[in-house]
């Protein structure tokens, strides 16, 4: 997994964010993190592509599209937070920290918006084949997605078709359940052990 911080050296200092707030908007939650003059925002100009899962632990805009062959998660060390000004494309997003996305979310597999003293907010549309959102401020269009369990109060049609697509192992209890052959209880998936799963390269998804 590579460390964001590991390539501070490729990221300029971003001392003034004023036109990055101007492009975003004074309306949305991220242009207070830009304004905080305890965050030590960096910049990317263009494009950026990471061959591997990637720990965000900065603060960083990126003026262009995020590519990431992998997982991104933004806890891993210290909490990030994410400009992305185009699309950001992953293969899995977990998030504890505050995303930004300009363009579009598009992500393979799961994208996880977890705890409420951040935020997620897309410009564009979400598209990933499950979208799940716990006590997470959030702002998104929905685009092409298999499973959406909303931040506050999902109905129990999200949480069993969620239930029915992920393995019984990212929910509390779930694999004990399972010997018994009974599903999990309906409930929203861990993040603990979704990350967890991700981490050591476990399957989140029946059949995968």
């Amino acid at each position: 997994m590579l460390t964001m911080s590991s390539w501070r050296a490729r990221f300029d200092r971003l001392a003034d964010t004023s036109a990055v707030v101007e492009r975003l908007g004074s309306g949305t939650n991220m242009a207070d993190y830009l304004q905080d003059a305890g965050i030590a925002w960096q910049y990317h100009p263009g494009d950026l592509l990471v061959p591997e899962d990637l720990a965000l632990d900065i603060a960083l805009v990126v003026d262009g599209d995020l590519i990431v062959h992998g997982f991104l998660d933004d806890y891993v060390r210290d909490i990030g937070m994410l400009v992305v000004l185009g699309d950001l494309v992953v293969r899995d997003l977990v998030s504890w920290g505050s995303v930004y996305v300009g363009g579009d979310l598009r992500a393979e597999g799961i994208v996880y918006g977890y705890y409420n003293d951040f935020t997620f907010e897309v410009a564009g549309q979400v598209h990933a084949r499950a979208l799940v959102l716990y006590d997470k401020s959030a702002s998104y269009s929905t685009g092409e997605l298999g499973v959406e369990v909303e931040s506050y109060h999902p109905p129990k049609e999200q949480l069993r078709a969620a239930r029915d697509i992920f393995v019984p192992q990212v929910y509390d209890g779930g694999a004990k359940r399972a010997r018994k052959g009974l599903p999990p209880k309906l409930s929203r998936p861990s993040y603990q052990r979704v990350c967890r799963r991700l981490r050591d390269g476990k399957p989140l998804f029946r059949g995968a």
